[in-house]
């Protein structure tokens, strides 16, 4: 165990220096496999689909990993395993079928086939039969393997079925768990279409099934059932309260079973409905016996339960496997959140549900003292070092203002009115600081008070009437501009609030009403934000624009673009799906990044042009865990985006760090550098404009490499000289020089294979 976690540790404690190691455009992954979804017991090793991977764990050794995209899994968001013939897992989610080899530790096969769901797999003979959601249908999909090969046959769809919950085989016949109850058949003497129901007697609704050694469990609303092979169902104990809650049931032996509630673990037997544990601070899911091990699968990570206390395996991993929000605090600590916790770079976990007492001690967990309601719609960095989050349907707060030097406290919390009661819930969209360190929120609860205003204790709350009427009670996006004003956003377009002196008491304010695009009202400000170089980027439904603004608060927007030859505007991205939950970023060289709910995220530099290219960043041409960015910050300094999806944190280097300053960041890797390679030599940490030369130590130019070949902080050398013949084995000088002509020199050794 203790091995297990050192591993654990050491892989996050090297995170980021292994993405100091990769190469721009490179990507790793950020999951958190604590999820667990379905369990696999077999010997020495037991199987893990999780929401974050497939997990691998060796009972004698301790030995855990993950696999993500990162080793190449096409999705990381599993629900549901089974090791299948040739020992090859087979992964269901809800994008496809993968098959996974893990004594090569690779993928083996990927069948998305119109997929939906996946609730099941079971092996006859050497096919492999899944319960799978095809177009709309519920159904069996077949799969055989032959001749070191994995091949589709055919999917049997029923459309009498509303849903199958799981699968299994029971002597020399399938059984579906349906909403029609159990159908089953067998698949080379039946064609599946015409299977039939089974255990007719069986009236009650049937909610959890496991088969062993020939031995059917079946539990009801009412009953749990004993099935031996080819006899008649026998009750094994009624009429229990907390029948309806279990969600997963093993067969120890004959008439011996272990079953699992959401927070409870029961001991089954005739007339015997025995509670052996409960803790609400688990969310149990699956309960497999390997062995002699009780095998359990929780929210926190899975458990070994040996009938009376847990021993709970779980890593420090993050808690936020879905992170709605996520920033780089002022010490570049990487903190995500959603409504289910925070997770601070270390890790340091707060979770709003209840806390596991005793069982998480190798996981950093506390609980939230605040309720973070539904989502996280916001999150901004003070110059204070403290991490503003904006919050929805929290009976806490508005905005929580969260102390992260030292672990994650709560400083200070804001509400969006002046008066509260105890069931009043939360709906701030958008939050903002001015050049005055106020704090600026919007607010969707159809008050007549859209936008406020916090600094320090006092607060002050603008009524639509105040504004001259033209705030909006819907006003949801807000951003400030480098002349101290304030932006606000809503479906009637943009307004401008000007204040002089004491925001609390100011000695005179301006509101200005800005449309968005004169005469077309689709154009409606999704999200809104303000550059350093004074442009005011605005996201609408049919792409993003921007205004140049000016210092004349009576006339703030000087122009907008872009606009086309005839001069009509012509958005970014016209064709990429955007809504509310699109958000506008700036990495540290002013380059615009756009989330996108559907789409993945688009980029467009200062100087209008697309990067990678038009398409962006999605899951066909990269391994960004998934379509759905919720947000993204940067680590200015190294030169990383961070991705928030709905499967976790995609992270990629990109060219666009702040300018280096000096060579002193200069890193060389692979080293040494073994050729011939299909992967470069690196060097990075370069000053804008470098130019490199690979020489021997003679001071022979090997290799000339211009500033135009340079990609951002880092350049390339395939190994080769100038005329394309790879270099011999040796040492080599590699000499880096900024655009005065300044160089700095490192060193590489070459082995040529």
């Amino acid at each position: 165990m203790r091995y297990f976690i050192r591993q654990i540790f050491l892989f996050y404690l090297a995170f980021g220096f292994l993405l100091s190691q990769v190469r721009v455009g490179e990507m790793k992954s950020i999951t958190s496999s604590l999820n667990v979804r379905s369990v696999i017991g077999s010997g020495d090793e037991i199987i893990l689909a999780t929401q974050g991977g497939l997990g691998v764990y060796h009972l004698n050794s301790g030995n855990y990993k993950v696999y993500t995209k990162d080793q190449g899994l096409v999705d990381t968001d599993l629900k549901t395993a089974h090791k299948g013939p040739k020992g090859f897992i087979w992964i269901g989610s809800d994008t496809g079928v993968q098959v996974w080899n893990l004594d090569e530790e690779k993928q083996l096969d990927w069948f998305q086939l119109d997929i939906e769901a996946v609730s099941g797999f079971v092996s006859y003979k050497d096919m492999v039969y899944g319960a799978v959601k095809q177009n709309g249908v519920w159904g069996i999909m077949e799969f055989i393997h032959s001749k070191g090969r994995t091949y589709y046959r055919d999917f049997y769809g029923r459309d009498d079925i509303g849903y199958i919950d799981d699968i299994i085989k029971f002597g020399d016949n399938l059984i579906l768990l349906t909403d029609l109850g159990l159908i089953g058949g067998n698949p080379h003497q039946t064609h599946p279409i015409y299977w039939e129901k089974r255990y007719t007697e069986i009236e009650q609704p049937i909610i959890a099934m496991a088969e062993k050694n020939e031995e059917l469990a079946l539990v009801t609303f009412q009953t749990i059932y004993s099935i031996q092979l080819n006899k008649n169902p026998v009750p094994l104990v009624t009429n229990q309260s907390e029948f309806s809650t279990i969600r997963s049931i093993a067969v120890r032996g004959l008439l011996d079973y272990m079953a699992v509630t959401d927070s409870a673990i029961y001991r089954i037997g005739t007339d015997m409905f025995e509670k052996q544990f409960s803790d609400p601070g688990f969310h149990f899911s699956d309960i497999k016996i390997n062995n002699s091990s009780t095998i359990i699968g929780t929210n926190l990570g899975f458990v070994q339960f040996d009938g009376s206390t847990l021993n709970h395996v779980a890593g420090n991993e993050p808690i936020v496997s879905a992170p709605q929000v996520i920033s780089m605090t002022s010490d570049n600590q990487l903190i995500m959140a959603s409504a289910s916790g925070i997770s601070l770079s270390g890790w340091i976990n707060l979770s709003t549900s209840t806390k596991s007492d005793g069982f998480s001690t190798q996981l950093n967990l506390e609980k939230s003292p605040i309720d973070l309601g539904n989502s996280v719609s916001r999150i901004i960095l003070g110059k204070d070092g403290n991490v503003y989050m904006g919050l929805i349907h929290s009976t806490s707060a508005g905005i929580v203002a969260l102390d992260v030097s030292n672990g994650i406290n709560v400083h200070q919390l804001y509400f969006p009115k002046t008066q509260s009661t105890e069931d009043e819930v939360y709906i701030v969209s958008g939050i903002a600081l001015d050049g005055k360190e106020n704090i600026w929120s919007t607010s969707g609860n159809n008050y007549n008070q859209p936008l406020s205003v916090f600094n320090g204790s006092l607060s002050r709350h603008f009524s639509i009437n105040e504004s001259g009427g033209i705030l909006s009670k819907n006003s949801h996006v807000i951003a400030s501009d480098n002349f101290n004003r304030i932006w606000i956003g809503s479906p009637s377009g943009l307004v401008m609030y000007k204040y002089s002196g004491d925001v609390m008491d100011p000695t005179s304010e301006i509101w200005i009403e800005e449309s968005v695009d004169p005469g077309i009202t689709i154009r409606v400000p999704l999200d809104i934000n303000v550059s350093a170089k004074n442009r005011l980027w605005i996201l609408t439904p049919i792409g993003l624009i921007h205004k140049d603004l000016q210092v004349s608060d009576m006339n703030p927007v000087s122009q907008t673009g872009p606009t086309g030859t005839n001069g009509e505007l012509f958005p970014y991205f016209p064709n990429v799906v955007f809504n509310s939950h699109s958000r506008i970023r700036f990495d540290p060289r002013g380059n615009v990044w756009v989330t996108s709910e559907f789409d993945g995220i688009h980029v467009v530099t200062e100087n209008g042009e697309y990067w990678p290219d038009i398409n962006g960043l999605n899951e066909s041409n990269s391994n960004l865990l998934s379509n759905h960015v919720n947000d993204v910050t940067f680590d200015k300094d190294e030169g990383i985006a961070y991705i928030a999806t709905d499967k976790g944190a995609s992270v990629i280097r990109i060219p666009f760090s702040e300018e280096k300053k000096s060579y002193n960041s200069v890193n060389i890797f692979p080293s040494p550098f073994r050729i011939p390679s299909s992967i470069p030599m690196t060097v990075e940490g370069l000053k804008d404009e470098s130019s490199l030369k690979i020489m021997t130590l003679n001071g022979e130019v090997m290799r000339s490499i211009p500033n135009s070949e340079v990609q951002g902080y880092q350049a390339y050398w395939d190994g080769r000289d100038t005329s394309g013949q790879l270099v011999g084995t040796g040492v080599y000088l590699i000499a880096v020089y900024d655009k005065s002509g300044a160089a700095t020199i490192g060193k590489v050794a070459v082995i040529r294979e």
